[in-house]
């Protein structure tokens, strides 16, 4: 069960962070002739690449206050900023992914455990059709048998 939900958690991890948005743009013209298409692709930061901006923001910002120059910290703080918003949204999106993997899973597992009981009442139910079956099939070969062994005898 261990390895189902570690599979399925790296998978939905990978797969959430290394989605890629592909939006098409197309330019016309006045008499609606395409004159060029624009392919933009997004790729979704992982939680590494974030962290890794926010480090690097942070050193730019340090670079920058030790130089002593006022518009390149200015631009570094908001560089920072931007970074540790992103940092953010992208470990609250890696915990809901796994969040939603952990739900599927264990409905999932709810799943099969009622299919189990299930396959359980149906195979009990089975059992004992077989069980009256076969005293129902002994008791006709019984009876069979005195019957044949009495005509036996009255002959």
């Amino acid at each position: 069960m261990k390895k189902i939900f570690v599979t399925a958690s790296a998978a939905v991890l990978l797969f959430a962070t290394s989605c890629k948005k592909q939006e098409q743009t197309v330019v016309t013209d006045q008499n609606n002739d395409t004159v060029a298409t624009v392919t933009t692709e997004t790729k979704t930061l992982t939680e590494v690449d974030a962290k890794a901006a926010v480090d690097k923001a942070q050193a730019d910002l340090d670079a920058a206050i030790k130089k002593g120059d006022k518009q390149a910290e200015t631009a570094a703080r908001k560089a920072l900023a931007d970074a540790n918003t992103v940092w953010n949204d992208t470990k609250t999106a890696v915990g809901n992914a796994a969040k939603d993997v952990k739900e599927g899973v264990d409905n999932a597992v709810d799943k099969t455990k009622v299919a189990a009981q299930d396959a359980k009442q149906d195979m009990k139910a089975a059992a004992k059709d077989a069980k009256e079956a076969t005293k129902k099939a002994t008791e006709d070969a019984k009876d069979a048998y005195n019957n044949a062994l009495d005509k036996a005898k009255a002959k």
